[in-house]
């Protein structure tokens, strides 16, 4: 059985039209532009040298940390946009008083005798939550940018650090290569000496088995080195390993001047800069959820058709009707949700205290584990290294000449070799110091906006 009815033609394009406005006037922000895509994160080609901007460069790019957090920020942007979509109306549409017996009545659909009715319902939002709505998840999107710059220096001290840790590895590599062609060209000499009498077999030994130490050295090293590049292309994000490719030797000079921090430099790091950005955002999610202790009110306007018939002597025609409905909280009034919020700010406050005290003393380490690093490395080369350069020298030329022994000579090898790798490791030790230091020092790009607002 199918039931039809009817509106008066100017009530139903009233009310349709209307509809309509209201759609129109509360429908979706046009998306914006697309993101350019981001570019392939691909392993650098075989035998490619690898310097420490092209890696920054590729980190960017590609460190997954870093690609998680961009894609946070670009999320909280579409909560904005979430955020400022107010509630849509809702459209009912209905039958009622239907009674079979004295049936539906002839003529056309109008002439039915049942009680229709269209009703528009509308939420209208109070103690301003749209807009705090809104500004909540702007502090949100705020947050999440700080975050994406706190990242960004994290991971590029990170990937700083891996990079100059295989570099160190590469330099161990080279040392030993170089002792190992040494003691080649001893062990040459040694048999032609051998052979005329001059050293004793013995000493001979004694060079093979400093060999045979060195060589087991060299496989430690290159095993090092090869899990040392695996995790810098861990670190930057690229596939592979990088075993095909040498690093740039770009370390830092040692009397690279260094900026000193100011009263604002903590105040202006992208970690202390997000931990307060999420208290901000706390803040409003705070008087949002103060807000929706308020109770919304829903009006809506209802056009009814009920027609007289001798069937039905008691229709009414058509009539409208307006309605306003408004919650009561009686068993609660979202107090919950509000102390909630609360709890969450002060927890963003502590978080953001904890953030400031741990920036304060990082700086503080990091800018001692710089002078202790530099004034490390500048006695290693002024002083240490020359000084076994020289022992080693006069050993060489006095064992060549007959007036020392082998036990002098590799004596002095092994220190000479303990001194090169010493110097590497101080080298590396002050490159990554001055890089973290560096990351200590780094301020958000929003920094100066952020001091230029009056605080409330």
């Amino acid at each position: 059985m199918i039931v039809s009815f009817s509106f008066p033609r100017f009530l139903l394009t009233s009310l349709l039209s209307a509809l309509a406005g209201v759609a129109v006037a509360g429908s979706d922000v046009p998306p914006s532009a697309p993101l350019p895509a981001d570019g392939p994160c691909v392993a650098p080609p075989a035998r490619a040298a690898l310097t420490l901007a092209q890696v920054r460069l590729d980190a960017v790019r590609c460190n997954r940390d870093i690609i998680a957090a961009r894609r946070n920020e670009e999320a909280s942007q579409a909560d904005i946009q979430i955020a400022s979509q107010r509630p849509n109306p809702v459209l009912s549409l209905g039958v009622a008083n239907i009674n079979p017996h004295q049936g539906f009545n002839s003529g056309g659909p109008r002439s039915k005798t049942v009680d229709s009715t269209l009703r528009v319902d509308q939420v209208i939002e109070t103690a301003n939550k749209g807009n705090l709505r809104v500004e909540s998840a702007r502090a949100s999107s705020r947050a999440a940018g700080e975050m994406l710059e706190a990242v960004i220096t994290q991971q590029s001290s990170a990937v700083d650090q891996a990079f100059f840790a295989a570099l160190v590895s590469q330099e161990r590599v080279a040392v030993l290569n170089e002792t190992l062609a040494l003691y080649g060209r001893t062990q040459q000499a040694n048999e032609v000496r051998l052979k005329a009498g001059d050293v004793s077999r013995a000493d001979v030994t004694k060079l093979q088995l400093d060999v045979l130490r060195a060589q087991s050295d060299l496989r430690a090293a290159t095993a090092g080195y090869a899990s040392d590049k695996a995790a810098l292309a861990q670190a930057v994000g690229v596939p592979g390993t990088l075993a095909d490719n040498r690093l740039v030797a770009d370390w830092p000079e040692l009397g690279v001047p260094v900026p000193e921090p100011d009263a604002d430099t903590v105040q202006r790091r992208p970690d202390v800069a997000a931990a307060e950005a999420r208290l901000a955002a706390a803040a409003s999610a705070r008087d949002l959820a103060r807000a929706g202790r308020v109770p919304d009110v829903t009006v809506g306007a209802q056009a009814e058709h009920y027609p007289v018939s001798d069937a039905n002597q008691t229709g009414s025609g058509n009539s409208f009707g307006v309605f306003v409905s408004i919650p009561l909280f009686v068993r609660h009034s979202f107090g919950g949700e509000a102390r909630r919020a609360e709890v969450d700010y002060y927890a963003a406050l502590d978080d953001r205290n904890r953030v400031l005290l741990e920036a304060q003393n990082e700086l503080e380490r990091s800018r001692s584990q710089l002078e202790a690093a530099r004034l490390s490395l500048k006695q290693m080369v002024e002083s240490v290294v020359p000084a076994a350069e020289s022992v080693a020298g006069s050993a060489e030329f006095a064992y060549s000449r007959g007036a020392s022994g082998v036990l002098d000579l590799l004596d002095a090898r092994r220190a000479l070799r303990q001194t090169r790798l010493d110097a590497v490791a101080a080298r590396g030790e002050y490159a990554k110091s001055l890089s973290a230091y560096r990351a200590a020092l780094q301020s958000s790009p929003n920094a100066q906006a952020r001091t230029d607002v009056p605080r409330p």
